[in-house]
């Protein structure tokens, strides 16, 4: 990747900006427009409170009432939480890895830092292969991928969910991650296998050939560090 280039990849409720120079994962668009709805039915929830109250009943202003104390903080601290709240810091300068405190949704401070030397390697693990009690295959797939420090303990720097028919679109989004996690760290990254796309999953009348090509990953070799 090049100095000045920058990719977001989505993952689950967040999207990862990638640079040259750092890898930040952060709460998505979507998540604060969806804390913008939940504070603006809470404030519509009040105000029919104080313009209707005489005329409505009582269940009424009472349902109204919990609406607005459960939908009013919990829009404020994800509102605050999509401005400044940041999940998963890495810096090349730094040579650190740091997940920022998730008390209260907040995501201030910080309450776990990994130096590059700590990292064993990058994962990404997936359940596709899970079945349903039934024997059935789950509709949605989630791809987790993993910091692995040298004392075995497992960190989760972000997850993407895809329903099966769009999983090698999941899956790449997740090995993008890693991938760009595992060269800033120069270790190894487990990827996840990319399925294939079948043959019923084309459009109608659409021939195999026409699948849309694919990125291949494999594992990573421990890469040279870049000079300074």
């Amino acid at each position: 990747m090049s100095t000045s280039t920058t990719e977001r990849i989505p993952l689950q409720r967040a999207v990862a900006v990638v640079t040259h120079e750092s890898i930040v994962v952060k709460p998505s668009q979507a998540q604060m427009t969806g804390a913008a709805l939940e504070i603006g039915i809470a404030v519509g929830a009040i105000t029919l409170m104080v313009l209707l109250f005489d005329a409505l009943p009582l269940l009424v202003l009472v349902g109204l009432l919990l609406l607005a104390m459960i939908l009013g903080p919990i829009g404020v601290l994800g509102l605050v939480y999509g401005v400044i709240g940041t999940s998963f810091v890495m810096q090349r300068d730094q040579q650190a890895a740091r997940w920022q405190q998730g008390f209260l949704g907040m995501g201030i401070g910080t309450h776990e830092v990994v130096p590059f030397g700590r990292i064993r390697y990058i994962e990404v693990v997936s359940d596709e292969d899970q079945v349903l009690p039934g024997g059935g295959q789950q509709d949605l797939i989630q791809w987790e991928v993993r910091l692995i420090k040298d004392n075995d303990r497992s960190l989760t720097v972000g997850t993407v969910i895809a329903a099966r028919p769009l999983a090698d679109i999941g899956a790449e989004r997740a090995n993008r991650l890693a991938s760009a996690v595992a060269e800033m760290s120069s270790v190894e990254a487990h990827l996840a296998p990319v399925p294939e796309l079948e043959t019923g999953d084309l459009p109608l009348g659409a021939a195999p050939e026409q699948r849309r090509p694919r990125r291949r990953f494999r594992r990573l070799s421990r890469p040279l560090r870049e000079a300074d």
